[in-house]
């Protein structure tokens, strides 16, 4: 006999999820602390427009997993109720991917040239990296390092994150 899932399973397996994301949230918003200190003289922080543009980007980290085309998948997929049928996430990712340029999978897509926005994404994502850090006792460097062979980041973009990683 198949396992019914009640309302309450449902609300608990969501609170949880809510209070991953708000954690996540938190750290990243730590992070960019962080590198604000220990990066002090590097350009991201004392040119207004990357300084902003890096700020609005932590500010609103995320805000897509709390969408219709997110959200219940994602909960789904990482906080399940027993019983719960599986999902597909590749719809999801997808979209999260896209409405997150602090993905190198968005920004590394484009044919950026010499537009700077590159650089904003580049260090959000390492925020991001470093946030997760703080949840799984890692760093963004050695996260990059046991992943960089599917990371695919142009060489500039290498050299970037190893600069802002000699700081960290």
């Amino acid at each position: 006999m198949e396992k019914q899932v009640t309302t309450l399973e449902i609300v608990d397996k969501t609170q949880e999820y809510l209070d991953y994301i708000r954690e996540h949230v938190l750290n990243v918003r730590k992070a960019w602390g962080e590198l604000q200190k220990k990066c002090k003289n590097m350009r991201f922080i004392w040119d207004d427009y990357y300084y902003f543009s890096i700020s609005d980007e932590v500010d609103f980290h995320d805000i897509s997993k709390l969408s219709e085309n997110e959200f219940v998948q994602y909960r789904k997929s990482f906080y399940p109720v027993d019983g719960e049928p599986t999902f597909d996430m590749t719809e999801a990712w997808e979209h999260h991917k896209k409405e997150n340029p602090h993905h190198w999978e968005n920004w590394t897509e484009i044919k950026w040239g010499d537009n700077p926005t590159w650089e904003v994404h580049c260090v959000h994502m390492v925020i991001d990296w470093m946030a997760m850090g703080y949840k799984f006792n890692d760093t963004a460097q050695k996260y990059y390092e046991k992943n960089k062979e599917k990371i695919k980041l142009p060489e500039y973009a290498v050299s970037f994150i190893y600069e802002i990683f000699g700081r960290l």
